[in-house]
Order: C-alpha cells, then sequence, then structure tokens
C-alpha cells in the first residue's frame, strides 16, 4: 500500500481506494509512535447505530477485560451484530487504512460517564510473557489500534500518549489510528496510552484490535524507539490513506 505526505506536513492523504467509500485523510500526530487522527471516520447515523445496538447490553468493563483498567461500562459486539450492514461498512472503511486480517479482534464499545477512565496501557500483547508468547502464536501480535468516537464529550475524555505528550480530544466520528508496533515489527514502548476522565458530558467509544496473523513474536524492546518514518512498511500498513 502506499503512502504520501500532502502540501500540509501534517496531513497523509493516499492508499488503496475503493469504489463506494472517500478515502480517509489522516493527520499525523506523532511520529513515534505513530499516531493519526481520521477526521470524520464515521458518519453521524454510524456513530448512533453502534450506541443503540450497545446500550442496553453493557456491562461493567472490568467484567468482560482483564489486565486493563476501565471504570466505565462496555461489551463485545456478537457476531451476527458485526455481520449488519453498517458495521460491515465500517469495516471496508477499516481496509482503507491498514490491511485487515480475518483474525481481527471482535469491535468493543465503551461508554464512560464523569469520573470514569482507562489507565495507561499496551494494546501490544508481551512477547517476554508466556501469557503474551501464547496469545501472540493464537492470534497473532496486535499490531495498530482503531479507536473510534462515537459521542462528542463537553470536557475531558482525551485520548493521551504519556510518554510523547500527545493528547486526542474525542470529536463525535472521528478515529485515532495509532501502532502498538515499530515498522520492523518490536513491539513500541512508547505506544502506552490512557483514556483521561471524563470531566463533563458521556464519553462513547468503540475499538477495533488489528492482528498480525501468524506472525512469530516480534522481539521486545525496553529503550526508546528512535522516530520512525510514518511512510515505512509494516503489516498491516497505514494506507489511509481493527481502541481511549
Amino acid at each position: 500500500m502506499m503512502m504520501t505526505l500532502s502540501n500540509d506536513d501534517n496531513e497523509v492523504v493516499s492508499g488503496e481506494k475503493c469504489e463506494t467509500e472517500k478515502l480517509p485523510k489522516l493527520i499525523e500526530m506523532s511520529q513515534c509512535p505513530r499516531v493519526y487522527r481520521v477526521p470524520d471516520f464515521l458518519s453521524p447515523a454510524e456513530c448512533e447505530h453502534l450506541i443503540d445496538i450497545s446500550k442496553n447490553k453493557l456491562r461493567p468493563c472490568n467484567e468482560i477485560s482483564s489486565g486493563v483498567h476501565r471504570s466505565g461500562w462496555g461489551l463485545f459486539m456478537k457476531e451476527g451484530e458485526e455481520d449488519h450492514d453498517v458495521v460491515k461498512k465500517i469495516f471496508q472503511r477499516m481496509k482503507m487504512l491498514v490491511n485487515l486480517t480475518e483474525n481481527c479482534e471482535v469491535m468493543q464499545v465503551i461508554r464512560y460517564h464523569p469520573g470514569e477512565e482507562t489507565s495507561a496501557h499496551y494494546d501490544y500483547f508481551n512477547p517476554l510473557t508466556t501469557n503474551g508468547a501464547m496469545k501472540i502464536g493464537l492470534y497473532g501480535q496486535r499490531v495498530c489500534t482503531i479507536l473510534m468516537y462515537l459521542s462528542e464529550v463537553e470536557e475531558g475524555g482525551e485520548t493521551s500518549f504519556p510518554e510523547v505528550g500527545v493528547k486526542v480530544k474525542p470529536v463525535k466520528g472521528d478515529a485515532v489510528l495509532f501502532y502498538n508496533c515499530k515498522p520492523n515489527g518490536e513491539v513500541d514502548p512508547l505506544s502506552l496510552h490512557q483514556g483521561d476522565p471524563v470531566i463533563k458530558g458521556t464519553k462513547w467509544v468503540a475499538i477495533k484490535l488489528i492482528n498480525q496473523k501468524n506472525s512469530p513474536p516480534p522481539p521486545a524492546t525496553t529503550t526508546p524507539a528512535t522516530t520512525s518514518n510514518p511512510t515505512s512498511n509494516t503489516n498491516p500498513t497505514p494506507s489511509g490513506s481493527s481502541a481511549p
């Protein structure tokens, strides 16, 4: 897949075209880790659909997710819900951003009320742990994450990358694409991220984790990464040029 920079050095605008979809535009927020904002990734109707099919089925996040402290409520979509035409269209759009694999994880929808947050964490599987290596073997490494904002938030609720001082404000319909691994396949310690506490309003997000299918465990790194070229190839690759 190709990715080119526009006249604005912050904007990335190319990739695989789709006959029925407008090519998403990426705005670079960070080169290392690789973080991109995708304006207007979802339509208002798509945001409402994801909220509507989720709002009556939510459970406390500490009951459905392990290893990450989330004080909101959420759910993992069932197979039939992901087969809905609206969701399929969203997945098609994701393919314009990265190479989706058949074993990318099911979409998760999460709601945060004031005071609720997600603690700092990594999305990648740690290849140095027995559990992490096992999950990489079963599912493939979580190479990147697509996080979609389904609602406006009056105050707070930013997606923060504390190692590099980057904050992304939630805007309804926008998405954030960030890479949990470097272009060479090593896990990226700078991809540490968190969902800041919501201060006012309600925050809804949808998260898609993109796995690299049948990949060997990538080597871990314990030293800060050097600046990466955002156009470097990895699998999946940003083409837009699949969680807070």
